[in-house]
């Protein structure tokens, strides 16, 4: 994995990294609104954040850091196979982070895992017109 980042396209790269804060941070405004506002357990207030960082990040990754289209079905299965991951791993650190810390403490290595399956799963080149 890191000797794909080092020959990466490092605009590709920066690129996702904006749109993937951008869409990060909507995710997780969108997560702390229903764990304390709506009183939601951290795996529903989960769920509704990627369902909102999926409407948004779709179209998003794919004009302006892919370059393309992909297909939304792979799109939503990579994403919640990312939530499943998620949530996974926020309930074996919760005890140590509590459901406010948890997601930030683990969104480098999610980060990091959704630009590679995007890139190899949903916008690759054959995709990309």
């Amino acid at each position: 994995m890191i000797e794909q980042l080092r020959s990466a396209d490092w605009y590709r790269v920066l690129r996702y990294l904006i749109v993937g804060g951008l869409n990060a941070s909507l995710s997780l405004g969108v997560y702390y609104f229903a764990l304390t506002l709506l009183d939601w357990p951290y795996y529903a207030a989960s769920a509704l954040s990627v369902v909102s960082g999926i409407i948004v990040g779709f179209k998003a990754h794919g004009a302006l850091v892919f370059k393309g289209t992909g297909s939304f079905f792979r799109y939503v299965g990579v994403w919640t196979a990312l939530y499943l991951a998620n949530i996974l791993s926020i309930w074996l650190i919760r005890d140590y982070t509590g459901d406010y810390w948890a997601p930030i403490i683990l969104l480098p290595l999610t980060v990091l895992t959704s630009y590679f399956l995007l890139k190899k799963l949903i916008y690759k080149p054959h995709l990309i017109t």
